[in-house]
């Protein structure tokens, strides 16, 4: 089976999807056609799990075509945001080659732009229904991200929510010692966020979040950032003993860091961008219950659902009293359900069903 990936620009679940179909499919062709960087650029790793690399123009319709011509792909899976390079393809082999639409965000849902360095589309929406409606299978990151997709859009038969889940090669050992942890008494309870941060304003800046965690008695938090800190997160390091910012690290690295905390934040700012989180199971929470930890967040939709249904989490209803709040959660019994279940929140326990997905449209459209 040839497939051939479409993305602006390549985010970490293209890496995941790349090292799980490789594992599962050793034989499998896989090539990436992109706008912007590489999978090396951003992450440092990736560009050696696909047979070749194309670079596609601003305006892509006639690179595509090339690239789909030479490739000759069974299956076109192609990511968004934006939806333009699904449009693109639909355009270029639409009724030829069977094009999957893979939905990280949904662009109906954001208040902010999506911010990797190009200019939106214009007219997103219109772009939206046109990938979603013409491609003949959709996957989503979430179930509710489908039901909002669903309420708007005619969505092809074949659909499937595959999450951001972690990978099984990044899953750190647990020391033993960890399997019968108590946290000992007057000993702060260990908080880490990994992952974005900003400034704009967005579900990113969790600057006031922070602030609210670092004043909470009893708890230490440490930042692992994706990129280099701001002189904001700075300042609120210089503020508060209890907050200390780490510099970017691969993430096997990181992961191998994450057994020593007790929980992992995975709450946002939902000031702008409510609509959008309720949507959201983002990677920092697979990542979290990958490394035996239990996962603290906000009451976001499609998070707080699965935080609660799989026994992994808890789910504040605020941080107005997270002293009280933290008193009355139980952590270790969360963390030993992570421990126990943290292999089935893999890629690579899933990934048959993208590869099912794939071969039910491998003879043609659907």
């Amino acid at each position: 089976m040839r497939v051939l990936f479409l993305q602006r620009q390549p985010c970490i679940k293209t890496l995941k999807y790349a090292v799980a179909l490789r594992a599962r499919v050793p034989g499998l062709h896989l090539e990436f056609a992109y706008q912007g960087r590489t999978l090396s650029d951003f992450y440092g790793e990736g560009d050696e799990l696909f047979d070749a690399w194309h670079l596609l123009a601003p305006d892509p319709t006639h690179d595509l075509r090339r690239v789909v011509e030479r490739v000759r792909p069974d299956v076109i899976h192609s990511h968004n945001l934006p939806d333009t390079l699904t449009v693109a393809a639909l355009e270029v082999a639409g009724g030829r080659v069977p094009i999957v639409h893979d939905v990280h965000d949904f662009q109906s849902l954001r208040a902010t732009p999506y911010e990797d360095g190009f200019p939106d589309p214009p007219d997103p929406i219109a772009s939206e229904r046109a990938a979603i409606e013409g491609s003949d299978a959709l996957i989503t990151v979430s179930d509710v991200l489908l039901e909002e997709i669903t309420a708007r859009y005619a969505v092809p038969a074949p659909h499937l929510v595959v999450p951001n889940f972690a990978l099984a090669r990044d899953l750190p050992p647990l020391p033993d010692e960890l399997e019968t942890h108590e946290q000992d008494v007057g000993e702060p309870l260990r908080f880490v966020y990994e992952g974005t941060i900003s400034t704009c304003g967005g579900h990113y800046d969790l600057r006031e979040i922070f602030a609210a965690i670092a004043s909470t008695p009893g708890v230490r938090l440490d930042v692992h950032c994706g990129r280099e800190p701001m002189a904001a997160y700075r300042g609120l390091a210089e503020r508060f003993d209890s907050l200390t910012l780490h510099p970017p690290m691969p993430t096997r690295a990181l992961m191998r860091m994450l057994p020593r905390y007790d929980v992992g934040w995975a709450g946002f700012n939902a000031t702008l961008n409510d609509a959008h989180l309720e949507t959201v199971l983002p990677n920092k929470a697979f990542e979290y219950v990958g490394a035996g930890l239990g996962v603290l967040t906000l009451p976001h939709k499609a998070l707080a659902r699965w935080v609660e249904a799989e026994g992994v989490g808890i789910v504040l209803d605020s941080l107005d009293d997270l002293s009280t709040s933290l008193r009355a959660a139980d952590v270790e019994t969360v963390r030993k359900t992570a421990r126990a279940h943290r292999e089935r929140y893999t890629l690579d326990a899933h990934i048959h069903e993208v590869l099912g997905l794939y071969r039910s449209l491998g003879a043609g459209p659907a």
